[in-house]
């Protein structure tokens, strides 16, 4: 694939004006969506963030469960760890998902509708080769109401255009779909990219790229000249200019006799004055808040921030953003493949992560202090009812029931059990 320049990519796309949203939103023309691919890895901030958010994605686990309990040899989890040939690992489906899915919409071609089918694959398609027929064109927004409908969309056949021409089809109930906003605004097969929102922002840093890389240049040139004012002072000749700078070129001279005093300055005196790599920093975490990234996930190396902090930041993002994108997604699977039929639920989760054992290490000072707290409460003589309401918590406490102490001459093998408390219900010989 040939990339183009962010600058030329988006001139094309959008010229010098900014079209409605209405205008630019087009699930079927391929054309739009592999331009906004080439502006995606045409500029550094946004693919740092998209880099970022799939890295994050891409360390979560899959798991299948059926009455609550964790199925370890369901055949899904087989092949989403060995998904094709060229994605051989669940982690880098995971990542390849998120990718597409920040793009706009994500399409998974998966071969067969048996999850353990002979030769069932899952591929990500890239939405600018998928060629869509006609009456999806004719039918983007419109309601269906009958199983019929449903059906003879199913059957429809979808068009997939390789590089060198060829193409491949296959009916329209094999591409697993996940949005990453919605599909409920033009188009029920395509959903609307975040990018549209972040053309000026994106031009923005990419500007800001451009004028450090012309200032860094120009550091390195300077203007030469004189501080005579007297008299008219014409202006210099290309032979004396040439004399100049071949002058100031030459090496190995440490004095050089001149009529008058010159002054020389740099073309760009104070490039850290223009702050361009904090406007930078700035364009990029506009583009990363865009899509719910926290501030300290962004910047996880900021001095500014603790590496506590940053591991609640990641935390929070995933349970807030990643969990629920994830697991609709399994939940697309688990249609495709009827799983909820048989009552199983696939699920994905990063509760093995690092970062998010700072929670786990939460609620584990949380329950110690409740502990210490009913403790104290229970020797204040408080009812246990008034201490539960108190914490939020259904603690119980359990009396129990006192045992005989029974004696028997010493020789015998007999034994008694001490009165609860006073050991435990430890057993013991005892002795006259």
């Amino acid at each position: 694939m040939k990339f183009i320049p962010l600058k030329e990519v988006w001139n094309r796309l959008f010229g010098s004006i900014w079209y409605p949203f209405a205008q630019v939103l087009n699930a079927h023309t391929s054309y739009e969506t592999q331009r906004k691919l080439n502006a995606v890895l045409a500029s550094p901030a946004v693919l740092k963030v998209f880099a970022l958010q799939c890295d994050l994605f891409s360390m979560g686990k899959v798991t299948v469960e059926q009455n609550d309990k964790e199925i370890e040899d369901d055949p899904f989890l087989a092949l989403i760890r060995d998904p094709n040939p060229f994605t051989n690992t669940e982690s880098q489906f995971l990542w390849n998902f998120m990718f597409f899915n920040m793009l706009g919409t994500a399409y998974c071609y998966v071969n067969s509708k048996v999850v353990d089918g002979t030769g069932n694959k899952l591929y990500f398609l890239e939405p600018h080769k998928i060629i869509w027929p006609e009456s999806f064109k004719r039918a983007k927004d419109k309601l269906i109401f009958s199983e019929a409908e449903v059906r003879a969309l199913d059957k429809t056949i979808i068009t997939y255009r390789y590089d060198d021409g060829t193409e491949l089809t296959f009916p329209f109930d094999r591409l697993v779909i996940s949005y990453d906003l919605t599909n409920a605004v033009g188009c029920f097969y395509s959903g609307p990219s975040r990018l549209d929102a972040l053309y000026k922002i994106i031009s923005n840093s990419e500007h800001v790229l451009d004028s450090e890389n012309i200032n860094i240049r120009y550091t390195s040139k300077f203007l030469v000249g004189t501080d005579n004012k007297t008299g008219m002072v014409p202006g210099l000749s290309d032979d004396e200019k040439t004399g100049i700078e071949g002058s100031m070129e030459k090496g190995g001279k440490n004095v050089y006799p001149i009529r008058s005093k010159p002054t020389i300055s740099r073309f760009v005196s104070d490039l850290g004055a223009l702050q361009l790599p904090e406007e930078y920093k700035h364009q990029y975490f506009l583009i990363g808040n865009m899509y719910g990234i926290p501030t300290e996930v962004l910047e996880a190396y900021a001095e500014s921030s603790t590496y506590e902090n940053q591991a609640k930041a990641r935390a929070a993002h995933v349970y807030y953003c990643l969990e629920p994108k994830g697991n609709q997604f399994m939940d697309a699977f688990e249609q495709h493949f009827k799983y909820r039929e048989a009552g199983k639920n696939i699920k994905i989760s990063w509760k093995d992560s690092p970062f998010m054992q700072v929670f786990e290490k939460e609620r584990v000072d949380t329950k110690k202090v409740q502990v210490e707290i009913l403790t104290s409460l229970l020797q204040a003589g408080v009812p246990i009812k008034q201490i539960n309401e108190y914490l939020d918590t259904e603690f119980k406490i359990e009396k129990p029931e006192p045992a005989a102490v029974e004696t028997t001459q010493a020789g015998t093998g007999q034994e008694a059990q001490v009165p609860a408390g006073e050991g435990d219900n430890q057993k013991i010989r005892m002795l006259k």
